[in-house]
């Protein structure tokens, strides 16, 4: 299957299956990359609270107009 078959087929899919075909390929993507994987592991096991950032800077990060 073509790259433009499978994007023309996701534009078909509703907003909830395209959310989970999002998740499937990020999931897809880490798993295969073992360095973002590690990072991954040390950010989320971190205990150190200067190390974290405030849920209201990470909302601000992640909207489309602030990255």
């Amino acid at each position: 299957m073509e790259l433009q078959e499978l994007q023309r087929e996701a534009e078909r899919l509703n907003p909830e299956e395209q959310r989970k075909l999002v998740s499937f390929l990020v999931a897809l993507d880490i798993r295969r990359d073992e360095e973002f994987r590690d990072e991954l592991q040390r950010r989320l096991e971190d205990q150190d609270p200067n190390g974290w950032i405030r849920l209201d800077e990470a909302e601000r990060r992640l909207k489309p107009d602030g990255v």
